[in-house]
């Protein structure tokens, strides 16, 4: 049995007690600051009592706790760094005290009971795809909403640059610089016809002499919501730098994303699934990491949160409730946007394929396709596993 420092991880600072493998307190709780001091005063106190064997235990508290086992792993501890839920579980008693002290001593008691699964720190690669991955799905989330706030700006400045520039390209570069550049119809009613051309040639527009003469037509007879100085056509040729700019950061990520995903020994099993590009292959692997690591595919389910809630009493049992949704919010949404394009895209070849098979069957059982689409990114996770496990084998 082996000694245990328990950390209970808090926001710039931790609770720690040190136990022996026999249940002595060696160190009673006290709290530490998320210092270097702080972690090397720790250190000497452990040190001081010639202990063989000790290991630290801390829950997962997004990256709070990410300091002090980085301090521990560079100082040859063995970490265990578990889920909360294992800790909310294993209380020592059923009252509902809860202070930071009594949370240190329950991750001992969790410590000595073994009953928790060890933590496995990943290669430094997949760490950085999931830094990758998680820096894409966050300006991408910011990007949606800026855009949310340009169309509403372009609809008061100058509603037919959406029939100017439709559908998707209006976020397109060149729709974007010269929207930046001009934000208001009096501003193009005011700029000289060769100017506007000149714009569009120098991006190597296919018909950039019409395309100008069509803005400056439509310019011409428009009347916008608001006047060219009004601050609300400032705040547009700022959205539009500012989409510009983190389109290009994305576009950045993609391409490292994808450049390393290339090095890992399931990207090219993963990527043979017909429907699943290269950048989904990356983002798969970026959020699964090792995925050797899932021994069946319920851990995997759980981990994406895929797996059904469950509840019972008595007789009557609940097998078909919703999905937890408890797990990796990043995974079911690649794999929601995975299992529509493989569907959308064997219907437009009129190929079969297992997946689009397997939607049509849940639809013919009355399911919306919404649950359809929920049930076949299980289907696909089976296969992605089963691949990468033939694949180790």
């Amino acid at each position: 049995m082996q000694n245990c420092l328990a950390i209970d991880v808090a926001k710039g600072k931790s609770m720690v007690t040190l136990v022996s493998s026999s249940g002595e307190v060696l160190i009673d709780p006290y709290e530490v600051n998320h210092s270097i001091n702080d972690f090397s005063n720790l250190l000497n106190r452990i040190n001081n009592f010639k202990l063989d064997n000790v290991s630290v235990i801390m829950e997962s508290t997004g990256v709070y706790h990410r300091p002090i086992e980085r301090f521990f792993l560079e100082n040859n501890y063995k970490v265990f760094v578990i889920n909360p839920i294992y800790g909310k579980m294993k209380k020592r008693n059923l009252r509902k005290t809860k202070t930071d002290k009594e949370d240190c001593f329950n991750l001992v008691n969790l410590f000595m009971s073994n009953t928790f699964k060890e933590y496995i720190k990943p290669d430094q690669l997949y760490l950085d795809l999931n830094a990758l991955s998680r820096q894409y799905f966050a300006l991408d989330e910011l990007c949606v909403n800026i855009k949310n706030r340009y169309k509403n700006l372009l609809y008061l400045c100058f509603p037919e640059y959406e029939e100017i520039f439709k559908n998707s390209l209006i976020y397109s570069s060149t729709a974007l610089e010269f929207i930046e550049s001009y934000p208001h119809v009096d501003i193009i009613s005011n700029a000289r016809i060769d100017k506007l051309q000149n714009f569009f040639k120098k991006h190597e527009f296919r018909y950039w002499k019409s395309k100008a003469n069509l803005i400056k037509e439509i310019a011409l007879k428009s009347f916008p919501s608001v006047n060219m100085n009004d601050e609300i056509v400032s705040n547009l040729s700022q959205m539009a730098r500012l989409i510009n700019e983190y389109q290009k950061a994305i576009d950045t990520i993609k391409y490292k994303i994808v450049f390393l995903a290339k090095k890992t020994k399931y990207f090219e099993t993963i990527n043979s699934i017909y429907g699943i590009g290269e950048f989904t292959t990356s983002i798969i692997i970026a959020e699964l990491g090792d995925i050797n690591r899932f021994n069946n595919i319920k851990e995997l389910t759980a981990y994406c949160g895929l797996d059904p809630s469950i509840k019972q009493s008595g007789k009557s049992i609940n097998v078909h409730g919703p999905i937890s949704k408890s797990g990796n919010k990043y995974m079911r949404k690649i794999l929601y946007i995975a299992c529509s394009n493989i569907i959308r895209l064997t219907a437009i070849s009129k190929q079969e394929n297992d997946i689009e098979i397997y939607y049509r069957k849940k639809r013919n059982e009355g399911k919306h396709h919404y649950a359809a689409i929920v049930a076949c990114t299980t289907k696909l996770l089976r296969k992605i596993l089963a691949l990468c496990k033939q694949l180790d084998n």
